[in-house]
C-alpha cells in the first residue's frame, strides 16, 4: 500500500509510527539510509563533489544525518545551513547516534561551490513550508537551479506547498524528488507535479496501518490481480457483450479504436452502434465486432431517433459505452440522457458524450445503472463549471467531491491518472508515459474499460484496471520506439502482449 496524503495526515502517521514503537529517531535514521541507498544505486559516490542545503527543522535533520553516511562512502561532501544546523529534538539525537563526522558548512558566499558540484541535495524546508520563501534562500535556490549537477529533494521540493503543489517564486527545481514513506497530495497537483522531476517513494519503516487518514492510494502490481479470470469451460456470453455507441461521419477513427479496445480487453461480445460509415470502414477494421447501423442526421451524426429504436436490445448487453467520437450536437445530449435513464448495467461516458452531459449536468441524477465517466481536465473543468488550471490544482480533491456528489465512478485523466469512487475511495496510477498524450488513445481507454465492466467487474475496479492497463500498454511500447512516435492503435494492440 502506499498513500497519497496530506500534510497533516502524514504528521498522524508518524505519530502512529511512533506509538508502534517506531520513534522518529529511527524513521529520520531510516530516511537517511534509504536516501543513501538511493544515491549508491544511481551514481558512483566515490570522489563525486556532493553539496545538501539544510534546513533548521526535521528536513535538514534528514540531510545532516546523510551527510555523515555520505562520507563513508568516499563523497567530498559539504553543507549549506542559510537558517544554521537543524535544532529540533530528533535531529539533534538522530545525529549523535549517527557514526561518522559532519561534513564543513560553508559560508553564506557558499553559491560558488555549486559550480563545481556533482549532486546537490535540497533538504530545507519538506513538507513544513507554506508561503513565500525568505530572500536570502530565494537568492540560494536561484543560484543552485542554474547549475548543471544533478538536483535531488527529499520528500517535498523546498519551496513547494505540501498540499496544493503551488510554487513560490525561485524554489528548488529537481531532477529527481526522494519522497519519504508516502506520496504527498502536492507533488500530484500542477504546477508542482510538472517540476519536481523524477518522483521515487523510500521506505522508512512506516507501517500500513498507521494510515489511519489519506487522501488516495498508489496502484501496484497487486491491482493486475483484479483481471478476470477466464475458465476453461466458458463461452463468449460467459465474457460480456458490450454495446459501443460511437462515431459519426467526421470520427471515423475513434469508434474504431475503441472497440479493437474492448474486444483486446476480452469482451466476449462487442458491438458497435454507429451511422453507416462508420459501420462499413470498421467492419473491416475490426471483423470481429457485431454492428448494428444507425441513420446519421444532417450533421452525419447518430440520429436520437435511432437510438429509441434499440431500446429491446439494451437489456441484453452487460455494460454500455456512449461519447468516442459521436459528435458535439444537441442529438448527443438528448442520446446521454436517454441513455442514463435507460442502461441499467454499467454505462462507461466520454468524450463528446461528457460535453452532452455538461449541457444539463443534472441529467445525472436520473441515471438507472451505475456510471463511469472519463473526463480529461479540460472537459471535466466544462463539467463541473471550473476552469483546468484550477482542476489540475486540485486533481484528487475535485475527483472525489464529483463522485460524492453524483454517485459515479470518475477518471480524471492526465499524468497519475485520479479514479475516484461514490464511497470516498480515490486510486492514484502509476503506469503510462507521455506516448499516451496522443489523440485516440482515450479512445482506447474507453474501450477498455467498458470491456472489463462488461466482464462483470465493480466499476471503480474496472476503471483503476483500465487506467493501469491502459498506461501498461505505453509503457510496454516506449521500451523499443519514442513515446512520440507510438500509435493509439499500437497501445490497444500492446493490450495482448501486456495482459
Amino acid at each position: 500500500m502506499i498513500p497519497v496524503v496530506t500534510t497533516s495526515q502524514m504528521t498522524k502517521a508518524e505519530l502512529n509510527s511512533e506509538k508502534n514503537g517506531v520513534t522518529r529517531v529511527r524513521l529520520m535514521q531510516n530516511a537517511a539510509n534509504a536516501i543513501l541507498n538511493f544515491l549508491v544505486s544511481r551514481f558512483t559516490l566515490s570522489g563525486k563533489s556532493i553539496i545538501i542545503i539544510i534546513g533548521s527543522g526535521n528536513n535538514g535533520g534528514d540531510g545532516a544525518v546523510l551527510s555523515k553516511l555520505l562520507g563513508k562512502k568516499g563523497a567530498k561532501t559539504a553543507l549549506i545551513a542559510p537558517n544554521g544546523m537543524p535544532n529540533t529534538d530528533t535531529s539533534k539525537t538522530c545525529l549523535e547516534k549517527t557514526e561518522g563526522t559532519l561534513p564543513p558548512v560553508l559560508s553564506e558566499k557558499a553559491e560558488s561551490a555549486f559550480n563545481g558540484a556533482d549532486i546537490i541535495i535540497d533538504c530545507v524546508f519538506g513538507t513544513g513550508f507554506h508561503g513565500e520563501l525568505p530572500e536570502k534562500i530565494a537568492a540560494l535556490f536561484k543560484t543552485a537551479n542554474l547549475s548543471k549537477a544533478v538536483k535531488i529533494s527529499v520528500d517535498i521540493p523546498s519551496g513547494v506547498n505540501g498540499n496544493t503543489g503551488v510554487i513560490a517564486p525561485h524554489s528548488f527545481r529537481p531532477d529527481i524528488t526522494l519522497v519519504l514513506a508516502a506520496m504527498k497530495t502536492g507533488l500530484l497537483n500542477l504546477p508542482c507535479a510538472d517540476r519536481c522531476g523524477e518522483a521515487v517513494i523510500l521506505d522508512i519503516g512506516i507501517t500500513d496501518g498507521c494510515y489511519n487518514e489519506y487522501d488516495g492510494l498508489f496502484t501496484d502490481e497487486n491491482i493486475k490481480k483484479l483481471f478476470p479470470r477466464r475458465p476453461k469451460f466458458s463461452n463468449k456470453g460467459t465474457f460480456g457483450k458490450l454495446l459501443n455507441i460511437a462515431g459519426c461521419n467526421k470520427y471515423i477513427g475513434a469508434a474504431v479504436l475503441s472497440s479493437k479496445a474492448a474486444l483486446r480487453s476480452g469482451a466476449g461480445l462487442v458491438c458497435l452502434a454507429s451511422v453507416p460509415k462508420v459501420t462499413g470502414i470498421a467492419a473491416a477494421a475490426v471483423p470481429e465486432c457485431v454492428f448494428k447501423e444507425l441513420k446519421e442526421n444532417c450533421e452525419g451524426c447518430i440520429g436520437y431517433c435511432e437510438i429509441e429504436k434499440i431500446v429491446p436490445e439494451i437489456s441484453g448487453f452487460s455494460a454500455a459505452a456512449f461519447g468516442c467520437g459521436v459528435g458535439n450536437t444537441e442529438e448527443a445530449q438528448k442520446t446521454a440522457e436517454f441513455l442514463l435513464k435507460n442502461v441499467k448495467s454499467t454505462l462507461i461516458i466520454d468524450a463528446d458524450g461528457i460535453n452532452a452531459v455538461s449541457a444539463n449536468i443534472n441529467v445525472l441524477k436520473d441515471k438507472s445503472g451505475a456510471l463511469i465517466m472519463t473526463p480529461h481536465p479540460g472537459e471535466f473543468a466544462r463539467l463541473t463549471g471550473t476552469s483546468v488550471s484550477w482542476v489540475q490544482s486540485h486533481r484528487i480533491e475535485s475527483a472525489r467531491d464529483f463522485a460524492l456528489k453524483y454517485d459515479a465512478v470518475l477518471l480524471l485523466k492526465g499524468a497519475n491518472t485520479i479514479v475516484a469512487a461514490p464511497d470516498g475511495r480515490v486510486s492514484v496510477n502509476t503506469t503510462g508515459n507521455s506516448a499516451l498524450a496522443k489523440a485516440g488513445c482515450g479512445d482506447v481507454l474507453t474501450g477498455i474499460i467498458g470491456a472489463l465492466a462488461a466482464q462483470g467487474m465493480e466499476p471503480f475496479e474496472a476503471a483503476v484496471l483500465g487506467a493501469y492497463l491502459h498506461g501498461e500498454a505505453a509503457d510496454f511500447l516506449v521500451k523499443e520506439q519514442a513515446a512520440a512516435s507510438v500509435l493509439a492503435s499500437e497501445v490497444a494492440d500492446a493490450l495482448g502482449k501486456i495482459i
